[in-house]
C-alpha cells in the first residue's frame, strides 16, 4: 500500500487506525463486530482473517463469532454466510481454538422486546396473503428462534444486524433495525458512531444513507416523547439522554440512558444501564437500598462477604439499604438492567473503590 498508493496508506495509518479506531464513543469489541459484519455480510474476506484476528483480540469470543455468522446468513444472504466459514476456520486452527467452545449456548431464549407482537402482526397482514411460507418463517424461525439465540446478546444481534443492512443499502429493513437496537439497549450515540466507523468499509454513500435513516428513526423517536410528555406521567423512551458510565465508578465500558427522577417530594430516580461484557460497577452503597430489573443479557451482582450470584433477564435484585455491593456484566456476556434508587438527602449512592479483579468471578 506504501508503495503503490502512499495516501492510501497515510488515511489507513493516520485516520482509520490512528483516530476512528481510537475514539471511546464505540468500544473496540463493537467496531470489530461492525467491520466483522460489514465483511462477511458482504463477501470481503480477503479482509476477513485479520479483522478477525483482532476482533478475537477486542474480546469477542468464538461462539459469539458464529453466532454472527448465523445471524448474517439470514440477513445478507447464505453464500456469504458460507464464505466466511473457510476463512474463519483457519484463523480459529492458527489459535488452537478448540471445536468444542462453538456448542450452543445453554440456558433461557432471550426474550424479545414488548414490541414483537406488533412487528408480528404486521408481518401476517403484509406478508402473508402474497407469501404465506415466508411470513411463517420470518414470525416462527428469524424472530421466535434465531433472534432468541444466547449466541449473541439481543444488542450485539441488532448491532450486527444493522451493520450488515446499512453496508447492503437495505434502508427500509434498516429503519426498523435501528428501532429494534434501540429496545434492545444500543444507544442513539452509539448507532451513529457505529455508522461512521462503518463508512471505512463499506463506503462513504452507504454509510451517509444510512445516517440519513437513522436521523429519521431518532426524529420520530423525540416526536413520540414529545407527545407522550404531561405534567402528571413522564414517558422516557429508550435510549435517550445517553452517558457514558464515568470511569470512576466504572470498570470497562457502560453506558446510562433514558435517566428519570421523580418529581415533588418523590425521591424515586435511576436510569437503564447496558454494560459490555466484563464491565461492572465500583463497589457503593445506597443509603435507601436498590432496585435492580434485568432486561438483557448475563449479570452479576455481590453484596460484601457474600458469593457472586447469576442474574437473568426477567429477574429483579434488590440490595438493602447501606449494604456493600457491586453489579455488573459477566465476563462473556453484555448486560442492560433498569436501576432504581430512593435519595436520601440528596444522595442516592455513595462510590466506593473499585473491584478487585479476582473478585470478579461467577459464582463457584
Amino acid at each position: 500500500m506504501q508503495e503503490i498508493t502512499p495516501s492510501l496508506a497515510g488515511y489507513t495509518d493516520d485516520v482509520l487506525f490512528g483516530d476512528v479506531w481510537r475514539r471511546p464513543e464505540l468500544s473496540p469489541r463493537d467496531r470489530s463486530l461492525v467491520t466483522l459484519s460489514v465483511l462477511i455480510g458482504t463477501g470481503k474476506t480477503a479482509q476477513l482473517s485479520g479483522h478477525l484476528g483482532r476482533g478475537l483480540g477486542n474480546g469477542i469470543t468464538p461462539t459469539e463469532v458464529a453466532g454472527m455468522v448465523t445471524q448474517l446468513a439470514f440477513y445478507t444472504g447464505w453464500p456469504n454466510a458460507v464464505s466466511a466459514l473457510g476463512v474463519i476456520e483457519e484463523v480459529f486452527a492458527d489459535r488452537k481454538i478448540d471445536a468444542s467452545a462453538l456448542r450452543p449456548v445453554a440456558g433461557m431464549p432471550a426474550a424479545l422486546p414488548a414490541s414483537d407482537a406488533t412487528r408480528a402482526a404486521s408481518v401476517r397482514k403484509d406478508l402473508a396473503a402474497v407469501a404465506p411460507k415466508f411470513a411463517e418463517l420470518t414470525n416462527d424461525v428469524v424472530f421466535g428462534n434465531l433472534w432468541r439465540r444466547t449466541d449473541l446478546s439481543p444488542r450485539d444481534r441488532s448491532l450486527v444486524t444493522i451493520a450488515a443492512l446499512a453496508a447492503g443499502g437495505d434502508g427500509e429493513q434498516l429503519r426498523f433495525h435501528i428501532g429494534l437496537g434501540l429496545e434492545n439497549g444500543l444507544t442513539e450515540a452509539e448507532v451513529g458512531e457505529a455508522l461512521t466507523h462503518l463508512a471505512f468499509y463499506a463506503g462513504w454513500p452507504k454509510a451517509s444513507a444510512a445516517i440519513g435513516t437513522a436521523r429519521q428513526v431518532f426524529t420520530k423517536r423525540d416526536d413520540a416523547a414529545l407527545v407522550q410528555a404531561s405534567p402528571e406521567i413522564q414517558v422516557v423512551p429508550p435510549g435517550q439522554s445517553p452517558a457514558t458510565g464515568p470511569a470512576s465508578y466504572f470498570t470497562g465500558s457502560a453506558a446510562v440512558t433514558s435517566p428519570f427522577k421523580g418529581t415533588g417530594d418523590a425521591r424515586l430516580g435511576g436510569g437503564t444501564v447496558t454494560f459490555q461484557p466484563g464491565a461492572h460497577t465500583n463497589w457503593h452503597t445506597h443509603p435507601l437500598g436498590q432496585l435492580l430489573i434485568v432486561t438483557a443479557g448475563q449479570a452479576w451482582v455481590q453484596a460484601q462477604g457474600e458469593a457472586v450470584r447469576a442474574v437473568k433477564p426477567g429477574d429483579t435484585v434488590w440490595i438493602k439499604p447501606g449494604v456493600k455491593h457491586w453489579h455488573g456484566a459477566t465476563r462473556t456476556s453484555g448486560m442492560t438492567h433498569v436501576a432504581v434508587s430512593e435519595a436520601e438527602n440528596g444522595e442516592s449512592v455513595t462510590w466506593l473503590e473499585p473491584v478487585a479483579d479476582d473478585q470478579y468471578n461467577g459464582p463457584a
